[in-house]
This record gives structure tokens, C-alpha cells and sequence, in this order.
């Protein structure tokens, strides 16, 4: 798991992966960690999310590092979930452009899961429509060539895509709780009052949904980490 800074961690996330048996290894690039340019030792790669945009390579140095690692992932069928600048990234390093946004999206949204996903062995887990938390102003323009879309919705239409036969990408977060919620309302003031909102009105929109967003996406991290153990390649984790 690629973490790139102390305030976008994996809350939930990492929670919902032990459940399902999955051990993790952190790398936290920004406080010096090498990432490796390939996963080849592991059983699949997550990269979180953060407030970069995904050229930023100036700021955050090991962004290009991070992306060569996703193009190695999707040629090597390595299970693979990014997650917001995740999945930003993943798209710059495929060839699509990423732009920012005048209105920034935060809060929770309802998402609708597009027709090509009921065939996807993760994101079949997930139902027809459901809420997640958004929180970016930099949008990806359009799927990389060769994706399969997953799921749509607001007027940020790419929010899930899948590239090669492993490697899946949301706009979207499914890992925050509430702590890290009300850290990013009360951090991000300027992004949110630029969205329209209130801090307070996040954190309570937020609130109210948690309990379903979780049953939404336990399943999804659940089917991912299942995927990951019996990879189509006949490689068994050990």
C-alpha cells in the first residue's frame, strides 16, 4: 500500500483488508520510503489517495515512481486498487489528462454502477446505485484507452474504471470514517467553501450515511482481496 501523507490514511480500509486476510505493507514515500518499480513480491497494490494533483511531480517527488509502478502493475496482472490521486495517477500514467476543476466535488454523492461492471469479478459486489464520499477538484478527462468504465456519476462521469484484467480505479473514497472526515473539512476549509458547503454539513451528511456507505463497500474490498488470492495466473499467495 502506497500512502503518500500522514492525512489521507487507511482508515476503514485497512480494517475491511484484515477481515478479508490480507496483510499489508505500508510505504510511506514521504517520509522516505523507496517505491519499488515492480510488485512482482506481492499479492496485489493499493495506492491512496491525497492532495497532490498528479503531475505535481516537483512537490512530491516519487509521483513518477508511483506511476511507473501502476504501469507495471496492469502489464503484469497484479491486482491492483488506486484510490482518488490513485486513480489519477493511474490515468496520467496511461496516457489521459487530468484537469482541475472550478467547482470542487466534496461530500457525499450517489454513484451508479454502469452495466459493464455486473461481469467484473469486484465490482459486481457493488449495488446499482449507492453513496460515497468525493473529495478532489482535479477530474480525470476521460477513460484511458482500453479501460472498461464501472461507474458513473455527477457531472464527474469517470469515477471507476478498470484497466487490463486487474488493476481497478475510484475517484471516489470508500476508506474514510468520520475522524478523518472532520480532519479533512477543517484542513481543506478554502476547498470546501469553493464546493459550496459547510464543514459541519460534511460531517454530518457524513454521519448519517456511514453505516451504509460501509455495507456498500466492505463487499467490494472483500471481492478484491479474494480476487488477489486466486489470481488468474495461477499464483497462489503464500
Amino acid at each position: 500500500m502506497i500512502q503518500h501523507e500522514q492525512n489521507v490514511g487507511i482508515d476503514r480500509l485497512g480494517d475491511w483488508l484484515a477481515e478479508a486476510g490480507a496483510q499489508l505493507t505500508i510505504r510511506r514515500p514521504d517520509r522516505g520510503d523507496s517505491v519499488a518499480d515492480h510488485v512482482r513480491e506481492y499479492d496485489g497494490l493499493i495506492v491512496l489517495g491525497g492532495s497532490a494533483g498528479p503531475q505535481e511531480d516537483q512537490h512530491w517527488p516519487w509521483l513518477p515512481a508511483v506511476r511507473n509502478l501502476q504501469r507495471h502493475a496492469v502489464q503484469d496482472g497484479i491486482p491492483t486498487l488506486n484510490i482518488c490521486l490513485g486513480a489519477q495517477l493511474c490515468a496520467v500514467a496511461h496516457g489521459t489528462e487530468v484537469f482541475r476543476r472550478q467547482i470542487p466535488q466534496i461530500g457525499v454523492m450517489q454513484m451508479n454502477r454502469r452495466v459493464e461492471a455486473a461481469a467484473d469479478p469486484v465490482f459486481s459486489a457493488l449495488p446499482d446505485q449507492f453513496d460515497a464520499v468525493v473529495w478532489h477538484q482535479e477530474q480525470i478527462r476521460s477513460l484511458p484507452e482500453g479501460a472498461v468504465h464501472l461507474v458513473d456519476g455527477t457531472d464527474a462521469p469517470v469515477q471507476a474504471f478498470r484497466l487490463g484484467e486487474s488493476s481497478w480505479s475510484v475517484q471516489f473514497h470508500p476508506e474514510p470514517n468520520e475522524q478523518t472526515i472532520r480532519s479533512w473539512a477543517e484542513n481543506t476549509k478554502g476547498l470546501v467553501a469553493r464546493a459550496g458547503r459547510e464543514p459541519d454539513d460534511v460531517v454530518a451528511e457524513f454521519t448519517e450515511k456511514a453505516d451504509q456507505i460501509e455495507a456498500t463497500f466492505r463487499p467490494l474490498v472483500t471481492a478484491f482481496v479474494n480476487y488477489a488470492m486466486r489470481r488468474p495466473d495461477g499464483h497462489t499467495p503464500q
